[in-house]
């Protein structure tokens, strides 16, 4: 009797125990967020061995958008993120040792769009060279999220894929 009662308080132990894995394919928007935010977020790329590699990008679609556009307002400082393994650039501006996570939010909003940008961060090209590959300031993540707020709200039912939400602005992605 003793067994049978532990053997069912172990199955019930095991069915209520919460997954905290994340489906790449069917990606949670605010679950991604969060866990990016916590440090948590690890579904990396392995070889053959099985070693970790580089994170994974979900793969986010168009009804992802609305949501990444809310959720870009914030600026926390992210030490880890999904970024394109085959770019030669360093995935942050010169002289920043972390992501911002609006700014990286934007660079998902712009891939789904299939705008090509190998780095996660914006430079402003009216600035002169030795300023304008630092990327923006927070104050410019914030005001960029309202117009990709706005871009989006023009463009949702129509043309979104080739309207992008900087043009007429001297922000690009590199």
């Amino acid at each position: 009797m003793k067994k049978w009662m532990l053997f069912t308080g172990v199955i019930i132990c095991l069915m209520s125990c919460k997954k905290n894995s994340f489906d790449l394919n069917n990606p949670d928007v605010e679950k991604f967020v969060q866990q990016l935010k916590n440090g948590s977020y690890n579904q990396y790329e392995r070889n053959e061995k099985g070693e970790r590699l580089w994170l994974q990008m979900p793969r986010f679609r168009q009804e992802h958008i609305e949501v990444l556009i809310a959720l870009s307002r914030d600026t926390s400082h992210l030490q880890k993120f999904p970024t394109n393994p085959i770019s030669s650039r360093s995935p942050r501006p010169e002289g920043r040792d972390y992501f911002i996570l609006g700014e990286c939010l934007l660079w998902i909003v712009d891939g789904i769009r299939g705008a090509s940008s190998l780095v996660p961060y914006l430079v402003d090209t009216s600035k002169g060279v030795n300023e304008k590959y630092k990327g923006i300031t927070t104050a410019e993540i914030l005001m960029l999220s309202d117009r990709y707020r706005q871009w989006w709200n023009e463009h949702k039912n129509g043309d979104w894929k080739t309207n992008s939400a900087l043009t007429g602005t001297s922000y690009i992605w590199l």
